[in-house]
């Protein structure tokens, strides 16, 4: 996937100017569904436009004349050949939470920490959801059959997160669980590691 690709997606779906592409892909669909950076859109356009990709035209808008960018054959070409490559399997999952939770324990940090985190991310969860909820009847966005099963995957994904998120905080509120797999006593080592370091720490702040 490329900024290319995502560019000549969102001009497909209608004619539209670089303001209006880095504020779709900010706050609309291809933003959810992408972890690449959008950067400065003008570059790609103008390279786009030198490849014979897209073409600027003039639109009306309220009265007013702007810029906006239409495909060309070629882009419609190499808009479909894209969408016909074999999609990459979506992992790894790009998870700042997850990620934190792999080592929490490994630190030894506050099991209340952790239930915190995870009630600010069952609020925004929430906010998500009630947005791809109202977002079929909005009254303002293009939602073809195709949109409405994308909108429906990422409903059924934040419902389920949501219910996990509950059992989670409910675990978490309990005692702290055994490893449920450790070989190689990790878990032992890993404390004494971290016990020592601090030791130390402490022994040269007392020199």
């Amino acid at each position: 996937m490329s900024i290319d690709h995502i560019v000549l997606g969102l001009i497909s779906l209608n004619p539209c100017s670089g303001y209006d592409m880095k504020m779709e892909f900010e706050q609309g669909g291809a933003g959810m569904l992408s972890a690449l950076s959008f950067g400065s859109i003008y570059p790609h356009l103008k390279q786009m436009e030198q490849d014979g990709l897209v073409a600027a035209v003039q639109a009306d808008e309220n009265g007013r004349r702007k810029k906006v960018y239409e495909l060309t054959a070629q882009g419609w070409e190499e808009l479909s050949d894209w969408l016909e490559q074999r999609p990459a399997y979506p992992i790894p999952m790009r998870d700042d939470l997850l990620l934190k939770m792999l080592f929490w324990g490994t630190a030894g940090e506050e099991r209340e920490k952790l239930i915190t985190h995870l009630q600010v991310r069952r609020t925004e969860s929430n906010d998500l959801l009630n947005y791809i909820r109202d977002w079929q009847s909005n009254g303002k966005s293009f939602v073809d059959e195709y949109t409405e099963l994308v909108l429906t995957y990422i409903q059924t994904r934040m419902e389920a997160e949501l219910n996990w998120i509950e059992k989670a905080i409910e675990q978490l509120k309990g005692e702290p669980h055994l490893p449920v797999q450790d070989p190689h006593w990790l878990s032992v080592l890993q404390k004494a590691r971290k016990n020592r370091a601090l030791m130390r720490e402490e022994s040269t702040q007392e020199e």
